[in-house]
């Protein structure tokens, strides 16, 4: 799956915000990554990815 760089912009800047504005921790925010990691190379990242490549497809068709 090819994420756009705009998308990941846009996941890095919500990172940002939830880290200053809402308390996320570091700690909270490796944990998240991590469990990304794994979810990513096990059998459970088929469906993921079945869900989230449409919503990616939404996202990228919006031009501002």
């Amino acid at each position: 799956m090819i994420v756009p760089i705009s998308f990941l912009l846009i996941l890095i800047i919500a990172v940002f915000v939830l880290i200053r504005a809402f308390g996320l921790s570091a700690a909270h925010a490796f944990v998240c990554v991590t469990l990304g990691y794994y979810l990513a190379s096990s059998r459970l990242a088929s469906p993921f990815q079945r869900v989230i490549d449409p919503i990616l497809g939404l996202v990228t068709s919006i031009h501002l």
